[in-house]
């Protein structure tokens, strides 16, 4: 158990973005050293793990609750003999989990807890929801409170869902035009193109793209942030133009954020290959590889990152690894529609890491952020009042 407290001690501190050089060592060491390890300490940065760990940590006496832990697992392992392999991964598992709560809990006086304000307002998570305008300027309201439909337009026919847009059978009317999809604040959607390629599209977000795609390419324009799983066409390249930058595949997955305000693009790869053009400037990248081009010079830095930091918004999670407070909110601006103010310019600064899940309420997510960071959120409304303690 000392060795699971050591490890407790380095994922808080992981948490809150203060590891030493060699205290980083250690507990990638530790992460590397086998699968479950590395299984279990997502599971122990989760928001489901922390939040669910200290509210029974309310309730029970911990040393009360670890005794009948053991027991159990004791009494199991004579009970239920098939169980033992089982038995044998939680007995690795669940006391380094188990440390990690306990440890959170006893040192909760060294490590002030963010006070939230409430106003009586449950701030909710975005929806479905989004706006096709079509190449006669037609407008359609699309999402989960509008009613399904079948669009057929230019030889095309477009199925529209609570959740999603498909554009299939094109007979008729080859010529290029152009269709765009709109996310506002707090929405999300996903779009399937004439070539199968499907796109999830983030909160504030446009793509325009032809209703069906020319003989020589397949070019389509982005602003904000979008994830593509492109179908393959070895005749005609995906080209996705966002910024003063392009991405040229041929079928491929990968992320592209690209808002305006933030003052640089990042594209990441998840699988397959795909090469940057920025003026002056190109980038091959291969899977767990970033590109970040800086919106006014047009600078391209190549890094390694763990992909999923990047692209598990569109499977639910929003997932942060020392990423300073100040970018982590802009993002959960955009989903929840709220408004945020630094009355701290030092905490915009302040490094985090979690695993939050998207479709929580807002007091959800302050509940797993004032886990891991020495600042305090104050709520009015839907505006956001941060400060450091």
């Amino acid at each position: 158990m000392k060795e699971a407290f050591e490890i407790a001690r380095l994922i808080q501190k992981s948490l809150k973005g203060q590891l030493s050089g060699s205290e980083e060592q250690r507990l990638s060491g530790w992460r590397k050293a086998s699968a479950l390890n590395e299984d279990a300490f997502r599971k122990m940065i989760s928001d489901d793990f922390y939040v669910t760990g200290m509210e029974k940590q309310e309730v029970f006496d911990y040393r009360v609750a670890y005794g009948r832990f053991l027991q159990r697992k004791y009494q199991q392992r004579h009970k239920r003999r098939v169980l033992m392999n089982v038995a044998r991964v939680a007995a690795v598992v669940i006391p380094f989990m188990l440390a990690t709560v306990l440890y959170i809990s006893v040192n909760r006086e060294a490590d002030p807890v963010i006070e939230q304000v409430a106003s009586g307002t449950t701030i909710l998570p975005g929806t479905s929801k989004a706006l096709l305008t079509l190449s006669d300027g037609q407008t359609i309201p699309l999402g989960h409170d509008a009613v399904d439909s079948t669009i057929v337009t230019e030889g095309m026919r477009i199925n529209a869902t609570s959740s999603g847009l498909t554009y299939a059978n094109a007979t008729g009317n080859r010529s290029i035009v152009y269709n765009k999809l709109e996310i506002p604040r707090g929405g999300e959607f996903c779009l399937t193109l004439s070539d199968g390629t499907r796109v999830w599209l983030n909160s504030e977000t446009s793509i325009q793209y032809p209703v069906v795609f020319g003989a020589k390419e397949r070019r389509v324009f982005v602003q904000g942030e979008a994830y593509f799983e492109v179908s393959k066409d070895a005749k005609k390249p995906f080209i996705v133009q966002f910024a003063s930058s392009t991405v040229t595949v041929l079928g491929t997955s990968f992320n592209i954020r690209a808002y305006p305000e933030e003052g640089q693009s990042q594209t990441t790869l998840a699988e397959g290959s795909v090469k940057i053009y920025s003026p002056g400037n190109s980038i091959l990248l291969r899977p767990g590889e970033q590109a970040e081009v800086d919106a006014l010079s047009g600078e391209m830095i190549k890094r390694e990152v763990d992909a999923r930091n990047f692209t598990s918004w569109k499977d639910g999670r929003f997932v942060f690894e020392r990423q300073p407070l100040e970018r982590i909110m802009q993002t959960l601006e955009r989903w929840y529609d709220i408004r945020v103010i630094f009355k701290d310019e030092g905490a915009r600064r302040i490094s985090l890491s979690g695993d939050l899940r998207r479709y929580d309420d807002f007091s959800q997510v302050m509940k797993m952020l004032q886990m891991t960071g020495d600042v305090r959120f104050e709520l009015h409304g839907n505006d956001v009042y941060i400060t450091t303690e």
